[in-house]
């Protein structure tokens, strides 16, 4: 028996080990999938759909070759859709075998634009002659393939998918086969053994031959079975096969077929416009370039990445320290480490992201950016950055994977309007109480507010020569507003405080200090002073619906615009 055993283990060893030595071997597959394509001219813009980059399983790499810059990036497709917009380029496509490339030329106007650092790629590589990159097929990726924009792309591209092969089945039947032979080693061992031990094998002596035996046949008649017996038995099969009959059908699958239900067709929600890694790189970028600028004061090095009320209160803050060297300068944009980001769930333009940085020590107050882009083919500019109230908590929104929706500035679904909250606010702070939006704002948490409404009061009582006029507007028609998880909106907005005193005689004059008087070159004036700052807020609105939630202020930056003499 154990020599049986030995045999069957031997033989099931040998078929294991050559199934496992052929899966590493013949039946292994090729390293890689490739599709290539040489020309002697080509587009200057060459486009390679997300489905070309899935005709294979894997990530692919793209090489690029024949001409003298080579320039690759990955993005959504619809993004390099947009970027490319009307101009003239070529774009792949595979053929219905898998095995060769297909270029469409697609006409329009020429291309004056490069593509090189453009906010809408996820990844991008330039290089001398030849150049390659590997690109992920996740989040609709499609692939760009330039040179400067305007030159003739490289002529010959090649796309390499790598194919991983999982080790486990062949290693397991390696593995099996050799456990198993040793285990007919160890059977036919023990086997010998034994019969080493018995002194070979016994066989069986032969019985001596007996005589047969006879044996009754059964003493039932072969005839048929008559009478009432007979009857009762047909009696009984009659039911019988019956109910078989019936189980048999009862078995069957039914014929009425089941008409599947309808299912409606949801609209698929807009893409996230940006994902981490453009974040951190957009970041990046503005911090060095403010940076840079913050070094020479200068402000049109501003200009390739910020705007609005950033640029308008850096650009009167670097006047000022060119005109004082005791002027501090204003806090820098920090790159990282990234505590909060919130990019815009859309597919159009302008598109927005909200992000949190918080600078190193614990005197910085974290710091709120917004940047917007406004065209596929501008960059994203920095236009609000504010820094965050000691304590205040920003509502929940949702992940940034996601992307939250961009609110219109005159949402009706808000408690209220973006584009209406600076004069909202600006008339509770002038009036406090006795204001119809007081009750709509959230002011006993609010600082700011406090401060300013309590220093328009006090300013006005001490001032008995002059008279003080103070005005609160909307500044800028860029209300941006993304939504939170409740309905609500984050909103950032830009609102003037204007200050108008003027002397109530001739015998009086109007003092000023501190960065007034160095901004105006002067100690006041006679005929009066109009100053006007800015401020940038970042406000939570509620949704309409949430009657018990108020209008709450999460964060401000106030700056110097502007210091006149009255004429």
């Amino acid at each position: 028996m154990r020599f049986l055993i030995a045999a069957a283990l031997f033989v099931t060893s040998v078929f294991l080990l050559l199934f496992g030595l052929a899966q590493k071997t013949i039946w292994s597959p090729p390293e890689s999938y490739s599709l290539s394509i040489s020309r002697d001219e080509s587009s200057p813009i060459l486009v390679i759909p997300h489905g070309v980059l899935t005709t294979h399983p894997g990530a692919p790499t793209i090489k690029a070759s024949g001409s003298d810059r080579v320039f690759i990036a990955t993005g959504r497709q619809s993004d390099i859709e947009a970027w490319v917009g009307g101009v003239v380029h070529e774009e792949f496509a595979v053929d219905a075998k898998k095995t060769s490339i297909i270029v469409t030329p697609i006409d329009g106007k020429a291309n004056y634009g490069s593509p090189l650092g453009s906010d809408l790629w996820r990844s991008e590589v330039m290089a001398d002659f030849e150049g390659s990159l590997k690109v992920s097929t996740k989040l609709d990726n499609a692939v760009l393939i330039a040179s400067d924009g305007v030159s003739p792309a490289a002529s010959r591209i090649e796309l390499v998918w790598p194919i991983v092969v999982d080790p486990f089945w062949s290693n397991f039947l390696l593995i099996s086969g050799a456990v198993l032979l040793a285990g007919a080693f160890i059977f036919n061992t023990l086997a010998y053994q034994n019969m080493r031990r018995h002194r070979g094998p016994r066989r069986r002596t032969p019985s001596a031959p007996k005589p047969p035996k006879y044996r009754f046949k059964s003493a039932k008649p072969s005839a048929p079975v008559r009478g009432r017996r007979a009857a009762g038995r047909a009696a009984i099969a009659a039911p019988a096969s019956m109910v078989v009959l019936a189980l048999l059908t009862g078995c069957s699958a039914p014929s009425s077929q089941v008409s599947p239900s309808p299912s409606s067709s949801v609209d698929a929600a807009p893409p996230a416009s940006l994902t981490a890694g453009q974040i951190e790189r957009i970041v990046a970028q503005v911090s060095k370039v403010v940076t840079e600028a913050d070094t020479v004061k200068d402000a049109s090095a501003l200009e390739s990445r910020v705007t609005g009320p950033s640029l308008a209160l850096r650009t009167t803050h670097y006047l000022i320290q060119k005109k004082s060297k005791k002027v501090e300068a204003m806090p820098s944009i920090a790159a990282k480490p990234l505590t909060f980001s919130l990019p815009a769930a859309t597919s159009e333009w302008p598109r927005t992201v909200m992000v949190v940085t918080d600078q190193p020590g614990e005197t910085e107050l974290p710091q709120l950016l917004v940047l917007q882009q406004q065209t596929p083919r501008s960059q994203y500019l920095l236009w609000y950055n504010i820094r965050l109230m000691p304590g205040a908590e920003v509502p929940e929104v949702v992940s940034p994977g996601v992307g939250a929706t961009p609110v219109d500035s005159d949402s009706l679904f808000l408690k209220l309007q973006p584009l209406q909250i600076p004069d909202a606010y600006g008339d509770v702070i002038n009036k406090g109480a006795a204001s119809l939006s007081y009750s709509l704002f959230d002011t006993d948490n609010d600082e700011f507010y406090k401060q300013v409404s309590q220093s328009q009061i006090t300013q006005a009582e001490k001032l008995k020569t002059a008279k003080m006029v103070f005005a609160h507007a909307l500044a800028e028609n860029n209300a941006i507003s993304l939504s939170t998880t409740d309905a609500g909106a984050l909103v950032a907005v830009y609102m003037t405080d204007t200050t108008t005193i003027k002397p109530k005689d001739r015998s009086s004059a109007v003092a000023v200090s501190g960065l007034e008087k160095i901004l105006l070159g002067a100690d006041g004036s006679t005929t009066g002073v109009r100053t006007i700052y800015g401020d940038m807020l970042l406000f939570y609105v509620p949704a309409l619906s949430e009657a018990d939630k108020a209008v709450r202020l999460l964060g401000v930056s106030q700056g110097l615009i502007s210091v006149r003499a009255l004429s």
